[in-house]
């Protein structure tokens, strides 16, 4: 058996004995194995109590060394078939394997040497998960000074002392059972528990106990993937258990390593193709809520390199020719993307991603990033795969350098400003908001999002300093809207226009003025204010509240003077809105329209027909203003100015609003510029008249460009 290579030897009395080599059962040339021999060879390898339980179960599993073959070691399988007595035997190499000999990734040894948690090798019958999990364990020997309790069923590598201390034990000539050696485990002080096989419920508590109490606990599991390897843990469990399961693997899991055999191209043994699945934030999650059949998707368009998916490893092999297609597409859990895949063509967006990814040298980290941004003044930073970074600078974009960034670049400068929960949210949504502050008091908006398959960033600085109304050109006619008790101010604009300046300002002008209590409901926090007169308090979505509605469902019991919404971005906090406007409260809130007429249709028109018709009544009751702008480059000096459009509710408004005579405001504005109305062309004039815009900058936003006097 040894000098053909073969992995298995079957031996059944009456039978010629056969071999399975390179994965195909072969014929061994040998006569038929008698019974008076069978009857010999079990009086050498068993025990009398290992005979009994034979005799008493017809199953035997046990390991066995062979004095003829040195260091040869087999895992022996006994069994009744037909009243005769079989046997097989499988071959077993010296534990002492090396992970790269195995052809496994590096990312197996990061596992192996965490200081706690669960690792799970998987894989059908034959896979060589014993020969993965022998493996970590001699690297886990290699470079720590451990102490290493296994428990297997049969012990099938033998390891010896390296830097670790080993203890193996054999179920049924060691321990009558997993369940007993694990129930003790723990008190032999293990930093390394080892089981060979997760077999029930009880063996998985014990794991997963360990695990989450300061222990490495590597085990195998009879399944497929890490899909099916969850399912069935948690198949193992009453439904009632089942929360509590998945939130506690969720807690212990490392990872899960997926495997099985192929025939290699040039017939020369087999190579292993692997599915692994490290659990990041958001994997985690997905399990956490118990949303398991969700993970095959999650792994197939993430991009964090500590997940695998199966078919990767596969079209992997085909293009090195190791495998052929045809072999490959017998194994894939998925053919027709693997035949796609292997013919060089992808779906979806994953056509966008880079076949490979390189290193770029002088990796610059986020902070000097950003520092570099405000140094040289601008607004906004992006960041995008197959370009280098992009800094707006008086409204135009300028590229920082020539080198373009890869994907692990962006993927690094991203995660590095990262918490766990935002991680999370991000792989599984795809989009996040948030603000990052640094150690200078500089602030930044930072949108993360996909384009394309991969990570792209946009980073908005917002200046420590809020300014007044003055220094931003605000409307007179608006600040005097801030003396106002109650009702709504809508600031409207595109993004990039400048509406969260404009409403920090208001917000810090009724701090220096009035004694009230403030309370701002934004997603990220941008502006960070200082109580002074008024009393603020800052709530941020996620961090601080489940989402802008449940924040403004229990705003009212808080008792707040002035409200700030972020963003009025679906029909119940609009909804919410509005009633904290009628009920005796400022709010200030924003919205991505273009001008007022819009505002009004887009606030009516997200609530269903039979509702629209009352929502004009609370709107006409309830509306102080809506203020629109827009941001031009500077003629006079660098920077950027704003431009305003400013509708009052007047009576008159009011009456359009209710009558649904939107169309008609626009006239209301040119009329009533003497109670401090004002249209955006009118704005714009002002701007170029005053030497303040380029007159060609004004004409690309004016609805009347014969306004402009000609030059």
């Amino acid at each position: 058996m040894v000098e053909r290579k073969a992995s298995d030897l079957f031996v059944s009395v009456s039978r010629p004995p056969a071999l399975r080599v390179d994965g195909q059962l072969v014929e061994f040339d040998q006569p038929p194995v008698e019974r008076a021999e069978m009857e010999a060879f079990l009086a050498l390898a068993l025990t009398p109590a290992a005979r009994s339980r034979f005799e008493q179960d017809g199953d035997l599993d046990l390991g066995y060394s062979c004095e003829e073959v040195d260091t040869a070691r087999f895992r022996l399988n006994l069994h009744r078939q037909r009243g005769q007595i079989g046997l097989v035997a499988r071959c077993l190499p010296s534990g002492q394997l090396l992970l790269a000999e195995l052809g496994l990734p590096d990312l197996l040894q990061e596992l192996a040497l965490a200081p706690r948690g669960l690792v799970l090798v998987t894989g059908g019958t034959g896979s060589g998960k014993s020969t993965t999990l022998s493996a970590l364990v001699h690297q886990i020997n290699l470079k720590r000074a451990a102490h290493i309790v296994t428990v297997e069923d049969p012990i099938e590598f033998l390891h010896t002392d390296i830097k670790s201390r080993l203890i193996q034990r054999e179920v049924g000539q060691d321990t009558r059972s997993f369940s007993s050696a694990l129930r003790h485990v723990v008190r032999e002080s293990p930093d390394v528990i080892v089981i060979g096989e997760m077999r029930d419920a009880e063996t998985v508590q014990v794991a997963v106990s360990a695990a989450m109490t300061g222990h490495l606990v590597l085990s195998t599991l009879h399944t497929i993937d890490a899909s099916q390897s969850l399912l069935r843990l948690l198949g193992l469990f009453p439904d009632a258990l089942r929360s509590q399961v998945c939130g506690d693997l969720s807690m212990a899991l490392l990872g899960i390593v997926s495997q099985r055999l192929l025939p290699r191209r040039d017939g020369q043994g087999r190579v292993v193709a692997l599915e692994l699945l490290r659990f990041t934030p958001g994997a985690s999650q997905l399990l956490r809520e118990g949303r398991v059949d969700e993970l095959a998707d999650y792994m197939r368009t993430t991009r964090d390199p500590g997940v695998i998916p199966f078919n990767q490893s596969l079209v992997e092999l085909v293009r090195r020719q190791v495998v052929d297609l045809d072999t490959a597409l017998a194994y894939a859990s998925n053919p027709e993307e693997l035949k796609l895949a292997a013919l060089g063509m992808r779906t979806g967006v994953d056509g966008f991603r880079p076949d490979g990814d390189r290193e770029t040298t002088n990796r610059s980290d986020m902070q000097s990033l950003l520092e570099m941004a405000v140094e040289q003044g601008a607004s906004d930073v992006h960041l995008s795969v197959g370009r280098p970074p992009l800094f707006r600078l008086a409204g135009k974009l300028e590229r920082l350098g020539q080198q373009p960034l890869s994907t692990s670049d962006v993927r690094w400068l991203l995660f590095s400003i990262l918490s766990g929960r935002q991680r999370s949210q991000f792989e599984l949504e795809k989009e996040l908001d948030f603000s990052l502050s640094l150690e200078s008091g500089m602030r930044f908006r930072v949108n993360a999002y996909y384009q394309r398959g991969n990570i792209a960033v946009a980073l908005r600085s917002i200046p420590v300093v809020i300014p007044a109304p003055a220094e931003l050109g605000l409307p007179d006619a608006l600040v005097k809207l801030l003396e106002k008790p109650h009702g709504l101010i809508l600031v409207v604009g595109p993004t990039g226009s400048g509406k969260t300046t404009t409403v920090a300002s208001l917000v810090q002008d009724i701090n220096q003025s009035r004694p009230c209590h403030v309370l701002t409901i934004e997603d990220p926090i941008e502006y960070a204010y200082q109580s002074d007169c008024a009393t603020i308090d800052q709530r941020e979505v996620y961090a601080d509240t489940r989402s802008f509605a449940i924040a403004l469902k229990y705003v009212l019991r808080q008792d707040p003077d002035v409200i700030v919404v972020g963003e009025m971005r679906d029909l119940e906090t609009i909804s919410s809105v509005l009633t904290a406007a009628e009920t005796g409260h400022l709010v200030f809130a924003t919205l991505h329209t273009n001008d007022s007429c819009t505002t009004i249709d887009r606030v009516v028109d997200v609530f269903p027909a039979h509702q629209q018709a009352q929502i004009r009544m609370q709107l006409a009751a309830c509306l102080l203003g809506i203020v629109s702008q827009r941001l031009l480059p500077r003629k006079d000096e660098p920077g950027r100015i704003a431009a305003f459009e400013l509708l009052l509710a007047s009576n008159a408004v009011r009456a359009l609003i209710r009558e649904g005579k939107t169309h008609q405001i626009p006239n209301v504005l040119s009329t009533s510029t003497s109670v401090g109305m004002c249209n955006l062309d009118r704005s714009l004039l002002d701007l170029v008249k005053r030497g303040k815009v380029e007159r060609e900058e004004a004409l690309r936003f004016m609805l009347q460009p014969n306004l402009l006097p000609p030059e």
